[in-house]
């Protein structure tokens, strides 16, 4: 029993010589602690506040801009609506317009519809002045004086066909118009532009004309029985005596150079080329430049070429063509056409006026 009472007290003190806590660091490490939380807390709201002050400007941001995007997008809206009530004003203008005109040509339609049955002789009475018209352009542009006479002579025939007393003056003026293409001169210029070829063709069988030389004197060799021509005897003598070894004699008179053949073939082109020009005179009526050709083509017939038949054929062929009259004076105009194209416009009036 005093062995185990012993022990006890000596284990008691081990155990009470244990170190314990104090109590100011638990204080001091409660305190750091409660420090920490309030600084985290303190930097959580500010971050917190930044952030919200952060998105808070931006919305504030996003908002002005989303208004201006909506102030543009309603001011392009104000527009297109402008625009398309300007574009629907116009179109309504043009629809009215278009109804105007529409009725307009309606009533055109119908006028000229009603033109057979109302004024049935309108219509011949175009027809003779059609047939005036082209009259004027057969004469004029084709000289074809013929047929400009026969299509006077039809438009005659429609005028006399309406019965109108109130046309007479016109088939008057129709009369005359006829009258003064008969009286113009008729120039048969096929025949005369066949005549020319005729000529030309007759250029490649000419021969040029050979150099004719002057007849030599023979020299006299008389001697004279006078005394007193002993001198004039020996010049004799002496040119007798020559004579044998040199021999000299004279020829008067002018002798043309020979055409080499370069020049003979340009002759004969310029000679082709002159009656081309005449036969182009013909048809233009270019009454001076027929006459000059011609008068160039027989001068050089004369000077370069042979006297053969072949010349002589064609001088005879040219002086015939030479005496033909080919400018032709035409009527300046109708008399009957003006007349015609004047009643015409006034009986179209008052068709389309309604009286």
């Amino acid at each position: 029993m005093t062995s185990s009472a012993d022990a006890t007290p000596d284990t008691a003190p081990e155990a009470a010589s244990q170190p314990t806590p104090a109590p100011a660091d638990e204080k001091k490490s409660s305190s750091s602690a409660k420090a920490l939380a309030i600084v985290a807390i303190i930097l959580a709201i500010l971050l917190t506040g930044g952030l919200y002050w952060h998105g808070h400007n931006q919305a504030v941001a996003q908002a002005g801009q989303l208004d201006r995007l909506q102030a543009e997008l309603q001011q392009q809206q104000d527009v297109l609506q402008a625009t398309r009530a300007e574009q629907d004003a116009r179109l309504a203008t043009l629809a009215g317009n278009q109804d105007s005109v529409t009725e307009q040509l309606d009533g055109l339609s119908r006028k000229v519809l009603d033109l057979d049955n109302k004024r049935p002789n309108d219509w011949m009475l175009a027809e003779a002045e059609y047939l005036v018209r082209m009259a004027g352009r057969k004469m004029w542009l084709e000289q074809d004086v013929v047929a400009a006479a026969m299509m006077l002579a039809n438009a005659d025939e429609r005028l006399a066909a309406l019965n109108d007393p109130g046309l007479v003056p016109i088939r008057r003026a129709l009369a005359e118009d006829i009258a003064s293409i008969k009286s113009v001169q008729k120039v048969d210029r096929e025949g005369l532009v066949i005549k020319l070829n005729s000529v030309n063709e007759q250029v490649d069988k000419l021969q040029l004309a050979g150099v004719i030389m002057a007849r030599a004197e023979e020299p006299d060799f008389t001697l004279s029985e006078s005394v007193g021509d002993w001198k004039e005897n020996l010049k004799k003598s002496w040119a007798s005596f020559t004579d044998d070894f040199v021999t000299v004699r004279r020829r008067d008179g002018n002798v043309e150079a020979l055409l080499s053949p370069q020049q003979h073939w340009y002759l004969g082109e310029n000679l082709k080329g002159k009656l081309l020009q005449a036969q182009l005179a013909v048809y233009r009526e270019q009454q001076e430049v027929y006459d000059s050709s011609l008068a160039q083509a027989r001068q050089w017939l004369q000077d370069y070429f042979a006297d053969d038949s072949v010349r002589q054929f064609m001088l005879e062929q040219i002086d015939q063509l030479s005496g033909q009259q080919i400018d032709v004076d035409y009527p300046e105009q109708f008399t009957a056409q003006e007349r015609l194209q004047q009643l015409l416009d006034d009986r179209l009036q008052r068709l389309l006026t309604g009286l």
